[in-house]
C-alpha cells in the first residue's frame, strides 16, 4: 500500500499537489512544502495545470462532476515521479475514490491508479518514503499542541509519521490535547451543510487548546488549518494555528507563538 514502505531509491523530483485551499487561501503552506523539499535535496515543482481533485464535489454527492474534475487532475499530474500534498484528506480521495470515479474511462482510470500509488501526504512521504524524522527543525517558541486531522489519521490510517516528526523537533515537546482525535468540525462541505454542528466541534477543539494552555496549535491538513485559524481569530485570538509544513520548514520560526 502507498505510504507503508520506502521506495527502492529516493525520488529526485516531487510534484506538489497544493490543493484548492492552499492555492487560493493558504499559499504560505504550499511555499513551506516547497522550501522543505528543496532543503531535503529534491526538485519540487507545482504542475501549472493542477486543479481540484474533486473531493468536495464527491463528498457533496456529485460523482459525475467529481469525475470530470478528477480527470483534469490526472492529466495535470500525469508523468509525476512522486506527488506530495499538505492535505491527507485530498490524498485519501485520490487513493480511495478517484480511480473508481473514472471506471467509465479505462485509460484515465489506469493512470489514476498509477498516480494514486505515487501520491503521499507530506508527513508520510518524509517518514515512509524518505525515511526521515529529524529534520533539524525547531518547535514553536511557546507552549504548543498538535491536532491530528481526520484525513490523515482516519482516512489514511497514518497514526505515527507526524508524531515522529514532531517529537524530533528541538525545543519543548507538545502539550497533551484533550480528546485530540476528535474532529475539529471542518469536513469540507460538512462545515457548510451543518454549520451549527461544525461550529460546536470547532469551539470544543479551541477550548481543548486553551485548557492545555497552548499558544500554538499545529495541524497537518489545510482544511483544518483554515477552519481552526478562522475560529481562533474570534474565539481564541491568543492562539496561533500553523501547518506542520511551516514548522518543519522553519518558515514560522522558533519565535512562533511568542
Amino acid at each position: 500500500m502507498p505510504g507503508n514502505a520506502s521506495t527502492e531509491r529516493p525520488p529526485r523530483g516531487a510534484a506538489i499537489f497544493a490543493t484548492c485551499l492552499a492555492e487560493t487561501l493558504l499559499p504560505e503552506v504550499g511555499r513551506a512544502v516547497e522550501t522543505l523539499l528543496e532543503r531535503l535535496g529534491l526538485n519540487p515543482h507545482f504542475p501549472p495545470r493542477q486543479v481540484c481533485c474533486g473531493q468536495s464535489l464527491f463528498k457533496a454527492g456529485h460523482p459525475r462532476q467529481a469525475a470530470r474534475a478528477g480527470a483534469a487532475w490526472v492529466r495535470a499530474f500525469r508523468g509525476a515521479e512522486v506527488i506530495v500534498s499538505p492535505s491527507g484528506s485530498c490524498v485519501a480521495h485520490v487513493r480511495k475514490h478517484l480511480p473508481g470515479l473514472l471506471t467509465g474511462r479505462p485509460d484515465l482510470a489506469a493512470q489514476a491508479r498509477a498516480l494514486a500509488a505515487r501520491t503521499f501526504e507530506l508527513s508520510e512521504f518524509l517518514v515512509r518514503v524518505l525515511g526521515r524524522t529529524d529534520l533539524g527543525a525547531h518547535a514553536p517558541g511557546a507552549p504548543w499542541a498538535y491536532h491530528p486531522s481526520c484525513g490523515l489519521h482516519r482516512a489514511l490510517g497514518e497514526d505515527e509519521a507526524p508524531y515522529l516528526l514532531l517529537n524530533a523537533l528541538a525545543g519543548e515537546k507538545p502539550l497533551p490535547l484533550a480528546e485530540a482525535q476528535r474532529c475539529c468540525g471542518f469536513g469540507g462541505p460538512f462545515s457548510v451543510s451543518h454549520p451549527e454542528i461544525s461550529g460546536g466541534m470547532l469551539a470544543q477543539k479551541l477550548k481543548s487548546a486553551r485548557q492545555a494552555r497552548a499558544r500554538v496549535l499545529v495541524v497537518g491538513d489545510v482544511g483544518c488549518l483554515l477552519h481552526l485559524s478562522c475560529g481562533a481569530r474570534e474565539q481564541a485570538p491568543e492562539l496561533q494555528v500553523l501547518h506542520l509544513a511551516q514548522i518543519l520548514a522553519g518558515v514560522a520560526g522558533p519565535e512562533a507563538g511568542r
